[in-house]
């Protein structure tokens, strides 16, 4: 075994770490390189793990590229085909959730203008428009009528609209969060590398158009559900909805109460069903108190969720104790038979 790790920060820095202290063979690699795959062929690399991310153009360009040539090769990747082709990309995950019965939020796509407009004649507003890539809220818009949806879907045809999200975001929501003057410090602090990610993002991702997303609406939901699947293990905690708003992703207001088990026996089943090491679904409940997804990933942050002191774990059974999710991801990817 030799393992090749992504010479990246994010979870790649806890994997490095890892093989270091269990005197594992490893290399660390430049995915960007020109010539990444004769180094994986010539140093007779097994394993390659590579945590992309999202917030970086060249990640969404190209990592799925070298992924899966080297997966295509006889090298066990981590995140593998089932895990990331649909990463980022809400529309795909429709059709993913869809074939495998999941129970997902009502969703409608279309790629021609004047079917989006007819449609959003006769459907009941609000609507929940998205666009297909982006996290923590910032492309997510509720439109309340119809006169906003074809406002929207025009735009989305003929101008098209930017993923990235503002330099000053949620900035009261984040604020408020921080509380104190120290965790206002804190966030001051990630300040410049958001505003990094920000002006790589509107520099390096196009504007999505072409196309228009649309999920409906469920209402009187006063949180959202992350409910991630690692390992074979399953915790997760309520995301607070934000006040005078209706999304919760990305505003920082966690619930650690204990989360129901239904909810819990979902996210397995699909994860079984999707056979991916590592999921994050986010849940929302309707009238007639059924969980739906609204979206999943194979990656996630821990900020939050690695404060949740209850995990049922691969058999099944409530456990007291803290989830590691990177940690997780690297032994069940060196011990189990994902691929």
């Amino acid at each position: 075994m030799k393992i090749a790790i992504h010479d990246g920060n994010g979870w790649n820095k806890r994997w490095i770490q890892y093989v270091k202290d269990n005197n594992i063979p490893y290399i660390l690699v430049d995915c960007y390189s020109n010539d990444i795959i004769s180094i994986l062929k010539n140093n007779y690399v097994t394993h390659l793990m590579w945590h992309f991310s999202h917030n970086l153009p060249t990640d969404i360009f190209m990592a799925r590229n070298i992924l899966f040539s080297a997966q295509q090769s006889g090298i066990k990747v981590y995140p593998d085909i089932n895990s990331s082709w649909h990463f980022d990309d809400k529309v795909s995950q429709k059709y993913l959730l869809e074939c495998i019965e999941a129970p997902l939020v009502p969703s409608h796509v279309f790629y021609d203008e004047n079917k989006a407009l007819e449609w959003a004649k006769i459907v009941d507003y609000p609507k929940v428009a998205k666009l297909r890539r982006g996290a923590g809220s910032y492309n997510v818009k509720l439109l309340k009528n119809n006169k906003e949806a074809n406002k929207y879907i025009k735009e989305m045809f003929r101008i098209g609209i930017k993923p990235s999200p503002g330099y000053l975001a949620d900035v009261k929501t984040k604020m408020k969060v921080a509380g104190s003057i120290s965790g206002v410090v804190k966030r001051l602090k990630k300040a410049p590398k958001f505003f990094k990610m920000v002006y790589q993002s509107k520099k390096g991702f196009p504007k999505e158009k072409g196309y228009v997303y649309f999920q409906d609406f469920i209402p009187d939901n006063t949180c959202d559900y992350r409910i991630i699947v690692v390992n074979s293990k399953v915790y997760g905690m309520k995301r607070m909805v934000r006040e005078g708003d209706f999304r919760a992703s990305g505003a920082g207001l966690f619930d650690y109460s204990e989360i129901d088990e239904n909810i819990i026996n979902i996210a397995r089943n699909m994860a079984n069903k999707l056979n991916m090491l590592s999921v994050a679904f986010d849940f929302v409940i309707d009238n007639n108190n059924e969980p739906l997804i609204v979206e999943i990933s194979y990656g996630f942050g821990t900020e939050g969720s690695s404060k949740v002191k209850l995990y049922w774990n691969e058999h099944n059974e409530k456990t007291l104790g803290t989830i590691d999710a990177p940690y997780e991801v690297i032994t069940g990817f060196l011990t189990n038979d994902f691929l």
